[in-house]
């Protein structure tokens, strides 16, 4: 796995990693208590929809994005949402992020 683009604040952290060939977009909601992971084809300006959530606080930054992601995973304190995506698939995404970052230190 290789991130390639992380964005954190008090409430998110948006990454995009390159794994098995694909592009992934990780987003945990702290403040929801969420996470999701999905499988992006095509255009995603991750950029720019990061820029535009720190400046205008109404703008739903998990409704941008999951709407533009067709494979997806979704899950929440009690209850999950396999979307093209497993909820296994986003335990493995997060046990190799934690390996990424850990080796990066």
């Amino acid at each position: 796995m290789k991130v390639t683009k992380r964005f954190t604040d008090k409430r998110y952290t948006l990454i995009e990693a390159e794994w098995e060939g694909k592009r992934f977009i990780y987003l945990e909601d702290r403040e929801q208590k969420t996470e999701s992971l999905g499988v992006v084809e095509g255009e995603l300006p991750l950029s720019e929809i990061w820029e535009r959530h720190l400046k205008d606080r109404e703008y739903c930054l998990p409704c941008e994005l999951l709407l533009q992601i067709d494979q997806k995973v979704l899950k929440a304190e009690k209850s999950v949402a396999e979307i093209g995506l497993t909820l296994e698939r986003l335990k493995k995404f997060q046990e190799l992020l934690k390996e990424v970052e850990n080796d990066n230190r």
